[in-house]
């Protein structure tokens, strides 16, 4: 069942979009590459800025939108959840979604999760989720800054970027995730939800339209190669880190010519790193892909 439901939408996917573990997925929803190029150079994350909105708690604590208040998410709500409402907050925030339908979706789709809980708690855990997930994406750093030309010129890449990020402190799973979202992965990953490296851009680019492949191998040869001097948003950062296995084995998301988002290794979460210029990724590093 999808986190975020569909009813507070409706308006806003009357063209055709649907609800993909409790994502937009919106390259159905707009058209792919033109509106990713517009949603990211006008800056989703400063429209979700508007959700963080007045206090919703009746109780002291920090004010809504610091740094502090986006850590008060309640304990209830698993990392793969928060997750779900992180992408759900974005993609409506783009959409002109209000503030209540989201709300409101997401304290039925909890409603669901847990049946006997007391409604009003339901609300004010659903209003606390949005009002923390959106101040932290607030002082999140992602593709706002960027040469307004380069996000244009990324497309589809946007799309993949931001869902992506939306996964931020899911855990990694060996051999977790998919085109779906978190999921149990295999082996030492079998009791965790969340992803790998190559499970979480499947996962991005799938949200963006494009089917890359479930492997490392196989989303290396998904697209083109490109110069490291011509890196978009959205472009594939493959390493081999194994000499001992042909072809790279591990793989990020290009945020910029500097950063990436991935899923790094069992213990870690989804998180932003530095790509370029540290010597043991130099090192690993075999090639960049744009999927195409």
């Amino acid at each position: 069942m999808p986190l975020i439901a569909e009813s507070g939408l409706a308006t806003a996917l009357a063209a055709g979009g649907t609800f993909v573990s409790g994502i937009v997925l919106i390259a159905s929803v707009v058209g792919g590459a033109t509106y990713a190029a517009k949603s990211a150079s006008t800056g989703i994350i400063s429209m979700v800025c508007g959700y963080v909105g007045a206090s919703v708690a009746t109780e002291p604590g920090p004010t809504p939108g610091t740094a502090s208040d986006a850590k008060r998410i309640e304990p209830g709500l698993s990392p793969a959840i928060q997750a779900e409402i992180r992408g759900g907050i974005e993609t409506a925030a783009a959409l002109g979604v209000p503030r209540t339908a989201i709300i409101d979706d997401i304290a039925a789709a909890l409603a669901n999760e847990m049946p006997e809980a007391d409604p009003a708690r339901i609300r004010k855990q659903a209003e606390q989720a949005v009002t923390s997930v959106a101040a932290e994406l607030c002082t999140e750093p992602a593709l706002d800054g960027l040469p307004t030309d380069a996000v244009a010129r990324a497309g589809r890449g946007v799309v993949a970027v931001q869902a992506a990020l939306a996964m931020r402190g899911v855990p990694y799973s060996w051999g977790g995730g998919g085109p779906n979202g978190p999921g149990y992965g295999i082996g030492r990953g079998a009791r965790t939800k969340g992803f790998d490296c190559s499970g979480l851009t499947e996962y991005a680019w799938a949200r963006a339209g494009v089917r890359i492949g479930t492997t490392t191998y196989e989303q290396w040869r998904a697209g083109v190669r490109v110069p490291r001097s011509q890196i978009q948003p959205g472009d594939l950062i493959f390493y081999e880190t194994d000499p001992s296995i042909p072809g790279p084995d591990h793989v990020g998301i290009a945020i910029d010519a500097t950063r990436m988002v991935h899923a790094p290794f069992t213990g870690s979460t989804v998180r932003i790193d530095t790509w370029a210029g540290a010597p043991s990724r130099e090192r690993a590093l075999v090639g960049i892909i744009r999927p195409t």
